[in-house]
């Protein structure tokens, strides 16, 4: 299997969405500030920023306010995370959907002449 850049950055990505242990962690922490520079990285490589700024997660905003990274990284240490935020949809992590079916094969239905069959239902009454 060849692996290329992208690969290693989805990968790289997707370990860092799995990790939320650090959002439990005591902000003086290095987990919890290793947590949030991961967190805020995640944030800049996947959701379009709307001038220069992204929801804010901490207890005070609850992503109900746009703020610079900066001030996002200064809310999260000093507030924390919103605890029950675990699906990040308001930092680019994708919800789950159910299983595609895309891979299913298209199937050929034979309609025969269906309006001609109508017509008929319909009776000629209703073309005079």
């Amino acid at each position: 299997m060849h692996v290329t850049y992208v690969d290693k950055i989805i990968v790289l990505q997707q370990r860092e969405i799995t990790n939320r242990s650090w959002m439990q962690a005591s902000r003086i922490s290095d987990e919890y500030e290793n947590g949030v520079e991961q967190f805020l990285q995640f944030t800049e490589l996947n959701v379009p920023s709307l001038r220069g700024k992204y929801f804010c997660p901490c207890v005070k905003c609850a992503n109900g306010r746009h703020q610079p990274i900066s001030e996002i990284r200064s809310h999260l240490i000093c507030h924390r995370i919103i605890q029950t935020y675990t699906k990040w949809i308001w930092h680019g992590e994708l919800p789950n959907k159910p299983p595609s079916v895309a891979h299913t094969k298209p199937v050929d239905v034979d309609m025969g002449n269906r309006i001609e069959e109508m017509i008929r239902d319909l009776g000629q009454d209703g073309f005079q």
